[in-house]
């Protein structure tokens, strides 16, 4: 992983962290504007982590999976899921009991949950099922389609290089589609938003960026031109996201950040100017090895503290669980992340 890009993925969890503070009730204008003009457009976080998760697929995997016939999609399945189910398994059982008592009042929804943890949940527009349990894994699930799909994507990108074309279609099939939806905003968030097959294409622009990418990046560019071209980068996702107001709420969920997205990973996978070099401190990197781990549990900490916390000042609680929830990721990472990991990769190769 390139370190610049593992970096990236802290800020862009953090900017998910702030699009889940709508408890906080407040007079403040400041604040109001930041929260719904600012924070609401958080989404716009998954959005990186698909086409960021294509990418350093593609980087690692394409080119064994075109040389190789024969390549082992059983192992590389062992494999991907090993990053992911374990903490999914998990933080649903941290949230469980939550959700029993609060949300489902001592009932056991068996078909929601069974859903969850088998991380089937995206395929349902249906928020009770795709915002369910711990509400962040509808992402995990999504993901969990683009790694069983990751082969075949490759294997038709390489074989119908046209194909590619295909992702120019969905902006007029969303253009059609989206009036019907827009009064439902459950639906449109669930088919526009959640939907593995619609999100493929997030994820399918990442493995194109990186064809792109690795035709570029002997390309000698010196660190003055390297941080303007990451700076301009900086700025055109900073000019998406002033005029986002502009845009239909669908076409916000991905295709509207494409472009800019897509840059961000590009630029900033070339590690070519002084922005990158900054991302490549060891303590951003280490942020950002932990921000999946940060990704799963801060959704858990606002719902719990929120819940049983004594009442506080609500900006008291931005800090003090942006604080637990970082503790909570370091902790994870360090006694089950990478034991866990450690041991199915023993066990793979055993």
């Amino acid at each position: 992983m390139l370190n610049s890009l593992t970096s990236l993925r802290f800020f862009f969890a953090f900017v998910v962290f702030l699009s889940h503070l709508t408890f906080v009730k407040t007079d403040l204008v400041w604040y109001n504007w930041l929260k719904f003009n600012v924070f609401f457009e958080g989404y716009l976080g998954v959005g990186f982590f698909f086409i960021l998760s294509g990418f350093v697929l593609a980087l690692n995997y394409e080119k064994k999976i075109i040389d190789n016939p024969n390549f082992d999609k059983t192992k590389f399945y062992i494999a991907r899921f090993a990053r992911i189910y374990p903490l999914h398994v998990l933080t649903f059982l941290i949230m469980l009991p939550f959700v029993v008592i609060n949300v489902w009042k001592y009932t056991f929804e068996w078909d929601i949950a069974a859903t969850n943890l088998f991380l089937l949940q995206s395929f349902i527009p249906i928020k009770d099922f795709y915002f369910s349990i711990n509400n962040v894994s509808w992402s995990i699930s999504t993901e969990a389609f683009f790694y069983i799909m990751f082969p075949f994507y490759v294997i038709w990108l390489y074989k119908f290089p046209k194909l590619k074309y295909i992702l120019l279609l969905i902006i007029p099939a969303i253009i059609f589609a989206e009036p019907y939806f827009s009064t439902n905003r459950n639906l449109e968030k669930g088919i526009f938003y959640i939907n593995p097959i619609i999100r493929s294409f997030d994820f399918i622009l990442g493995i194109i960026t990186c064809q792109i990418y690795q035709k570029i990046k002997t390309k000698e560019i010196n660190l003055t031109k390297g941080t303007m071209i990451e700076f301009a980068s900086i700025v055109l996702l900073i000019s998406f996201f002033i005029f986002h107001e502009d845009v239909a709420r669908a076409f916000r969920y991905g295709i509207y950040y494409w472009i800019p997205m897509m840059i961000i990973v590009l630029v900033f996978a070339l590690q070519k100017g002084y922005f990158s070099k900054l991302l490549q401190h060891k303590s951003l990197v280490y942020l950002g090895e932990i921000s999946f781990a940060f990704y799963m549990i801060h959704m858990i900490v606002i719902k719990y503290g929120n819940q049983y916390l004594p009442t506080i000042n609500d900006f008291s609680k931005i800090g003090l669980y942006f604080i637990i929830a970082l503790i909570l990721s370091i902790l994870i990472f360090e006694y089950f992340e990478k034991p866990v990991a450690k041991w199915i990769k023993n066990k793979l190769h055993s």
